[in-house]
């Protein structure tokens, strides 16, 4: 085998034909230089373009054999290939003749039968056939990602109250998504254009008409995405305006808000300090009427005695007298400290007590009394007196 560069690669490649011995030898080449498979992949993609139409299929052989011998010896090509593929063979159907479509076809079900490649991937090379999914977008088309669009804006459910913010997040979701979208188409216009229109050698009529036909097709839908573009980022604008405007409003009232409320907090804190300093002044008020109740309690004990004090040593009033009822012993004379207890005891109670009888006065009594003895000790009884 010979060494590994890429001018060696392009050199076999240029020289490859649709027989069974140029295809074998050249995927034996690929096989055993195996480590290199990244850039041998890169390689045959670019050189397939390059190719005429006639031999383009010989390199869709050429990937067959390798792909069929990479199943029994490791992945690595089903995988790089996997990712050039679906432009790869596109570009070869739609520069065939219909005797060649034919062919690609079938090696598309061989890789079917023989489970090459699984069923999606399959299905999506087919698509491709009929350009219902040009260009790829991962494993979507342009109509997918502008049916992804509807999804996306009905799915958008918006926040309590802010319908024009979820407005906004869905057109630019519908920005964001056409823009990849119109990338890949420009890059495939481009291709399109050099592979078409910039072609040192023309194809036959025929082909040339279904390239011209497909170039046209791809032109305009790149430029109805564009369009489409163009109308999302306008919508944008005036509802980012929309949006602007409500905001500016709803700052100022935020303001005024914010300012009505600073005036509340400032009259509900001096009212607070004002309320806290009567509480103050009616503790110590309270406290102060509390001590001297007290006071006036421990000082009460001491009123009552001296005024039991002076009761006690009160002089007798000789005025004073009092009207008793007459009795047997009337015209007896009392001794003076039993009259003066019995008469000052009536007179404080009743002050005079007036009997519907004749009265006899005490100082009468006392008059026409014979005068005590100096001689006894004791006061003479006024009923042994009388009956004396």
């Amino acid at each position: 085998m010979s060494a590994y560069s890429e001018e060696v690669l392009i050199s076999k490649l240029n020289k490859l034909v649709d027989t069974q011995e140029s295809i074998s030898l050249l995927s034996q080449w690929f096989m055993y230089h195996r480590r290199h498979v990244a850039t041998s992949v890169d390689i045959w993609s670019r050189e397939l373009r390059k190719a005429s139409s006639a031999r383009k299929v010989s390199f869709i052989y050429l990937c067959n054999d390798v792909c069929q011998n990479s199943r029994r010896k490791g992945p690595e090509f089903i995988r790089e290939f996997r990712k050039m593929l679906p432009d790869s063979i596109e570009h070869a159907y739609r520069h065939a003749t219909a005797d060649v479509q034919n062919k690609i076809k079938r090696v598309v079900n061989i890789w079917e039968e023989r489970e090459v490649f699984d069923k999606d991937f399959l299905n999506e090379l087919r698509r491709r056939f009929t350009g219902t999914n040009s260009p790829q977008l991962g494993s979507s088309t342009a109509k997918r990602a502008i049916d992804k669009q509807t999804k996306t804006s009905a799915a958008t459910s918006p926040p309590p109250g802010r319908s024009d913010i979820a407005k906004l997040v869905t057109t630019t979701h519908n920005i964001v998504d056409l823009e990849s979208i119109i990338q890949e188409y420009g890059r495939k216009v481009t291709k399109l254009w050099t592979e078409v229109m910039e072609a040192e050698e023309k194809p036959s009529p025929s082909i040339l008409s279904q390239q011209l036909d497909y170039l046209l097709r791809v032109l305009t839908e790149h430029q109805n995405l564009i369009t489409r573009n163009i109308t999302n980022r306008t919508q944008f604008i005036i509802q980012m305006k929309e949006i602007i405007a409500q905001e500016e409003m709803k700052l100022r009232m935020d303001n005024k808000n914010f300012l009505d409320t600073q005036s509340k907090i400032n009259e509900a804190k001096e009212c607070s300090e004002q309320l806290k300093a009567i509480t103050e002044f009616s503790t110590i008020t309270i406290m102060d009427e509390h001590n001297k109740q007290q006071q006036q309690i421990e000082q009460t004990p001491e009123i009552k005695r001296e005024e039991s004090t002076e009761n006690n040593n009160s002089i007798y009033d000789p005025t004073t007298h009092l009207i008793l009822p007459p009795t047997s012993f009337a015209a007896d004379i009392l001794p003076p400290s039993e009259t003066q207890l019995f008469g000052d005891s009536l007179i404080n109670n009743y002050n005079y007590l007036q009997l519907p009888y004749q009265t006899t006065s005490i100082s009468s009594s006392i008059s026409n009394s014979p005068a005590p003895s100096n001689t006894s000790d004791e006061h003479s009884d006024p009923l042994v007196s009388a009956d004396t």
